[in-house]
């Protein structure tokens, strides 16, 4: 219904959101057992795979959820781009089509009608993929499916949605200079990723490029059978599910989406260390690493996951409690095809930071944890996981990410199992493997530094 619904959480570091996870504050659980590894089996046991008329379906029936959740995701994304066209093409098409309503209803009466309805309709981009979503009341779900799709069959494009949407944008990134946060995560990623398909960024320059055409011609690209995966949760059965797709998306072009191959961007063999001065004098200094990780479905993704706990853990207490250099460290993910792990924190003591935190990789990678510390934690750390997969619109997300990211929509949902039995050498190798070729950027005042010790991981 409109540019913010449903609300999206960033996966990544750049200033506008790249990797879609939907949620809805009206979204309902629709399974529940006091079992954690029983209640992964029964949302797997419950998942239905299958193609109508050349769309690929995912979806999960759930008669207690008094919801329904639908997410068209469109595979390729920023990567997939074209060279010659502005890299925010497909990042304002998802936002403005989805904003406008669609040819065979006004925009006043469309917003009007979903409000009453309490349905939403969103969309965004990503790098590997773009999204339309839809969350409704299971009685609303004919004239909430109707607007969906017909955003996709007969697509509006709003003029005063497009220059209202084009002067935010150009605020966002004339407001980066002015914030050394978002500033230093955007010149990580453009240095990190320099010369990959997941390193263009977009500009002022791409934003004075668009128009209403351009991104016509885009949606046109994007509404192809090829690229379409429709994940679905909800109180829907096959059937029905089945003849609304053959009546809607179901006629659409088959279209010759091939994927794009993607290996690990040069910078991620190598240490790096970028020190870049800021337009005004900045009370501290804000640091951002990143480092190669496995992607979920890897072979080495649940000893990197556990080692990422403990990494975390020993970070944020090592510099945070003991030495109180910085107020929030943080050690996270960005999860996409290609996985990077990043380091956070903001502090005048640059060089101190850093040693701490090498000495903490070399703990990692010179010793070995014991079993029974391994194990301790998992339970509670996977109730949160289970938790963040309660509502239809957060399981429709993660089936879908999955099976566009890993090719399998069983690597959505958490295994308790496969967390509790890392072993100590797997967690060891995990480090030697990953906790390696740092890449930093330093904002602020770069005096004083020590880039050697920067470059040696």
């Amino acid at each position: 219904m409109s540019m913010t619904n449903p609300t999206l959480r960033m996966t990544n570091s750049r200033f506008f959101p790249t990797l879609l996870v939907l949620f809805s504050a009206f979204s309902v659980a629709s399974c529940g057992s006091s079992s954690s590894t029983t209640y992964n089996r029964t949302i797997v046991s419950d998942v239905q795979e299958f193609d109508v008329s050349g769309v690929h379906v995912i979806m999960r029936q759930s008669t207690a959820a008094p919801v329904v959740s639908a997410i068209l995701f469109i595979k390729g994304g920023e990567s997939y781009a074209p060279k010659d066209e502005p890299i925010s093409a497909e990042y304002f098409t998802m936002k403005v089509v989805t904003a406008s309503g669609n040819q065979n209803v006004s925009k006043s009466w469309f917003r009007r009608k979903m409000v009453r309805m309490g349905s939403s309709i969103g969309g965004d981009n990503g790098e590997d993929f773009s999204a339309m979503s839809m969350e409704c009341l299971r009685e609303n779900f004919d004239t909430s499916w109707d607007y969906f799709t017909g955003m996709m069959l007969h697509p509006a494009f709003d003029p005063v949605e497009f220059d209202n949407f084009k002067k935010s944008v150009l605020l966002g990134i004339d407001s980066r200079n002015s914030d050394a946060d978002v500033y230093s995560s955007v010149e990580m990623d453009s240095i990190y990723f320099a010369g990959h398909p997941y390193g263009r960024i977009m500009d002022s320059a791409d934003i004075a490029r668009e128009s209403i055409p351009v991104l016509q011609k885009r949606f046109r690209d994007l509404m192809v059978k090829s690229r379409f995966l429709l994940c679905v949760v909800g109180n829907i059965s096959k059937e029905e599910l089945t003849n609304k797709i053959q009546a809607s998306i179901g006629q659409l072009p088959e279209g010759n989406y091939t994927p794009v191959p993607l290996t690990p961007p040069a910078k991620a063999f190598s240490p790096g260390a970028y020190l870049l001065p800021f337009p005004r004098p900045l009370p501290t200094r804000y640091i951002v690493g990143y480092f190669l990780t496995p992607s979920t479905g890897d072979s080495d993704y649940y000893p990197y996951l556990r080692l990422r706990n403990f990494f975390g853990g020993f970070v944020f207490n090592h510099i945070r409690v003991q030495h109180n250099l910085a107020y929030a460290p943080d050690v996270d993910d960005r999860e996409s095809r290609i996985s990077v792990g990043t380091i956070t924190l903001q502090t005048p003591y640059v060089d101190s930071a850093i040693h701490i935190i090498y000495d903490d990789v070399d703990f990692f990678q010179e010793n070995r944890i014991r079993q029974s510390a391994i194990r301790e934690g998992v339970a509670g750390w996977a109730t949160r996981n289970y938790l963040s997969v309660e509502t239809t619109g957060e399981q429709a997300a993660a089936l879908g990410r999955a099976a566009v990211m890993t090719g399998d929509w069983r690597n959505a949902f958490f295994n308790y199992d496969k967390l509790a039995s890392v072993t100590s050498d797997q967690l060891n190798r995990a480090a030697n493997k990953y906790l390696r070729n740092f890449n930093w950027v330093i904002v602020g005042d770069t005096t004083g530094i020590d880039r050697a010790l920067l470059d040696s991981r």
